[in-house]
């Protein structure tokens, strides 16, 4: 092809220049194309697995805390679980029972107002003690059962009570207002109208009230209750405890996520629970609207909202809804420092690339060849490092604004790294959080968390035939009187010195610390089949402790133990092996007990 003769004449260096120069241009769009691209995909992902994985800490330190009080719930129904079933063996016994029990009167005004009573109750003004004669004999039994245990939890269970359905309630509490009731006369309640005693008759099971602030000014306060049968079956009536629960719920939400941060919980009828007052704004305390109010009772979620993340789990044994205010600024605080670098890199980077043409278009000929072939070799190793080769590194072949571009795409490379790498760091942080959830503090074995997952672990095994384990119940003696007596630090080093002995003598089994005073092994290995063996070590040993003169009595430990092994005839899942354990360890508890009295 041949150009004009009139066309104006353009040297071969400046067509090799721009040629140089179109070609340049042309791959370091491309180039910067492919690169950003690569940067803005790596960015993001980064930010949102980031931004995932700090949810999903602080939403399992809400799940925790939810779970810490639903266990806690748990311990609580142990004992109303344990009055009804001693009140239904004792009708086994009832005419012998009612022959020799004794009258029940309000305590008289010569009683302190601290002392621990015994009280009668009638349901109705026209009633007479006479019509509740059995009833009142009947019960008077109650109160050896009753005084250890409300005594020993005093500021946890404020009274505890049965309303049987001849229309008697005897009560065990020291609550002094008992004391104004003239001598034969008694105290009028019509406790066949409250919500326990209706839903305990009906009901089987554990029943729960609506949480309250007590009228006798005790904290903030929830009725645990069970209805109880007698000989032939027949429902007579239900046994309660009040629990002062200002304590548990304080520590329920005592997350501190930073500042303007706020954990909080809403009832079933999506009221914030407000320990200080009855009735609370929940719009003003939450932020929550009532359509997100409706959207996360009872449920297990994150919800996001223009300025922060709500994290909610329920409380299932109570109906609440453990919830988490988290400012977005907390949340992303952790990510604008890795965006900052990352944008620092891209400007940088194009600043660079800009000063490469400038470079060009002011070069001759033999300079623009010579630039080419270095651009050539940065252009293959941005291509390279944009496909996400974070490893490789761009050629510094030269001293001059190509090495520069070179240097600035491997200080943006190794930013991207040390991206990558915190983001690696910040998923090992989450794996000791982990650890230290699941960690008893004091003991250094497992705790309840560990113990509830190892179990949900050995029930897949049982689906797959796999059920060569047991469990074994360890429950301490006298932890309240070494701790009254000689202080906290006894009564923990006293627990730590059986958690060792059970750790020695269980060598082969995983040990959980699931309470104040109780300890399970789940017995596997060598250990499952040599129980027999290693229980009789075990109360061998704490007995040689026990005659040690030289031992302070802290140190002379004392626990009962009992266990279970899995028998596929009686058991479809772990539950009623651990049922079987703690029935054995009461068993050896009891046996303990009598031996002392003997």
């Amino acid at each position: 092809m041949h150009e004009p003769k009139n066309a104006k004449r353009i040297p071969i260096r400046k067509r090799v220049l721009i040629a140089c120069l179109l070609t340049t241009i042309l791959a370091v769009l491309a180039t910067v194309g492919i690169s950003l691209t690569a940067i803005f995909k790596i960015k993001n992902d980064s930010i949102n697995t980031l931004t995932l994985q700090l949810e999903h800490n602080f939403k399992s330190l809400v799940e925790q805390k939810a779970k810490n009080t639903d266990t806690r719930l748990e311990y609580y129904e142990k004992y109303i679980v344990y009055f009804t079933d001693f009140i239904e063996d004792m009708y086994k016994d009832r005419d012998s029972l009612i022959a020799s029990g004794k009258y029940i009167d309000a305590p008289r005004p010569s009683t302190p107002k601290d002392a621990y009573a015994m009280s009668g109750i009638l349901a109705t003004e026209d009633m007479m003690p006479k019509d509740v004669h059995d009833d009142m004999f009947f019960f008077s039994h109650m109160e050896k059962t009753w005084k250890p245990v409300v005594e020993n939890n005093d500021g946890l269970i404020d009274t505890v009570y049965v309303g049987t359905k001849s229309g008697f309630l005897p009560a065990y509490d020291k609550y002094s207002y008992l004391t104004a009731v003239p001598e034969g006369r008694y105290l009028y309640y019509n406790f066949r109208e409250s919500e326990w005693y209706k839903k305990g008759m009906k009901e089987n099971g554990i029943i729960y009230t609506g949480l309250y602030n007590d009228s006798q000014g005790r904290g903030l306060t929830i009725t645990i209750g069970k209805g109880y049968n007698d000989a032939n079956g027949e429902r007579q009536g239900v046994c309660c405890a009040d629990f002062d629960l200002t304590g548990l719920y304080k520590e329920m939400i005592s997350i501190n996520f930073g500042k303007g941060a706020a954990t909080f919980a809403l009832d079933p009828n999506g009221n914030i629970i407000s320990p200080e007052r009855k009735i609370a704004n929940t719009f003003i305390e939450t932020g929550l609207l009532k359509k997100d109010i409706d959207a996360i009772l009872n449920k297990n979620g994150i919800l996001q909202t223009e300025d922060a993340f709500y994290i909610y789990t329920p409380v299932s044994r109570v109906g609440w809804t453990l919830c988490a205010r988290i400012p977005k600024s907390i949340v992303l605080a952790s990510v604008k420092a890795m965006d900052q670098t990352i944008w620092a890199a891209i400007i940088a980077t194009v600043c660079g690339l800009l000063a490469i043409i400038l470079t060009i278009v002011a070069a001759t000929d033999s300079v623009a060849v010579a630039i080419t072939r270095p651009m050539e070799q940065l252009c293959k190793d941005m291509e390279t490092i944009g496909q996400g080769n974070l490893e490789h590194k761009a050629t510094i072949i030269r001293n001059d604004e190509v090495g520069d571009i070179a240097m600035q795409l491997n200080g943006m490379v190794d930013s991207l790294k040390a991206a990558r790498a915190s983001l690696r760091d910040s998923q090992q942080k989450a794996a000791k959080m982990t650890e230290l959830a699941t960690t008893d503090p004091l003991t250094g074995v497992r705790n309840r968390t560990a113990y509830d997952t190892e179990i949900q672990a050995i029930d897949s095994s049982i689906a797959d035939d796999m059920t060569d384990f047991g469990i074994a119940m360890v429950d301490m003696n006298f932890l309240k009187h070494i701790n009254d007596v000689y202080g906290h630090e006894k009564g923990s080093i006293a627990l730590k010195r059986l958690c060792a002995i059970i750790c020695t003598v269980f060598a082969h089994s995983p040990v959980f610390r699931v309470g104040g005073d109780e300890f399970i092994v789940v017995l596997k290995n060598r250990d499952y089949h040599n129980i027999s063996d290693l229980v009789s070590e075990f109360n061998e040993t704490l007995e040689t402790l026990q005659n040690d003169a030289s031992l302070e009595p802290w140190e002379k430990v004392s626990a009962a133990i009992g266990y279970a092994l899995f028998d596929p005839r009686l058991d479809s899942t772990s539950k009623t092996v651990f049922m079987r354990a703690d029935k054995a360890m009461y068993a050896r508890k009891t046996q303990m007990k009598a031996l002392r009295t003997a």
